[in-house]
């Protein structure tokens, strides 16, 4: 009988450690967490609807939360069987919000039509809808394309 209730202490010590060690690891987790979640919206290769995607993105980045979230767009959905919502290649040149309104610049490689991207107008409004649901302050936003106006989409 004592070696039975020896055997089954030794168990809820060891069980206790390891719950005590998760729930320590956890906390850390939670609150040393640099990261904050976006919804990124990619068109289909097949079915032309849309897939949607969550990211955690950093805190801590250089260029800033909007111009890598944009970034992070333009790279493309980590899924497959999605198309890129522009032409690869395609860069940021420059990306600054002043008030309500977002100035885009983005390389001429957007004007290159291929198979893998979305057509440039239906990738306009995607990238629209993309930066309006993930930034709700931004109202307008200014794009260019190879520091040419192109067009003011609200």
């Amino acid at each position: 009988m004592k070696q039975l209730v020896k055997k089954n202490l030794k168990h809820i010590i060891v069980l206790a450690v390891l719950l005590f060690a998760f729930l320590i690891s956890l906390l850390i987790y939670i609150f040393k967490t640099e990261s904050y979640s976006r919804v990124f919206v990619f068109p289909s290769a097949d079915t032309g609807s849309y897939i949607v995607e969550r990211r955690n993105l950093s805190n801590e980045s250089v260029q800033g939360e909007l111009q890598l979230f944009i970034d992070e767009l333009l790279l493309g959905s980590t899924v497959e069987r999605t198309k890129m919502i522009f032409s690869s290649g395609t860069k940021v040149v420059s990306c600054f919000q002043r008030g309500n309104v977002l100035y885009l610049d983005l390389s001429e490689d957007l004007l290159v039509i291929d198979d893998s991207s979305y057509p440039i107008e239906k990738g306009i409004e995607l990238l629209k809808l993309n930066i309006k649901r993930n930034f709700s302050d931004i109202e307008t936003i200014e794009l260019f394309i190879g520091k040419k106006f192109v067009a003011s989409l609200k």
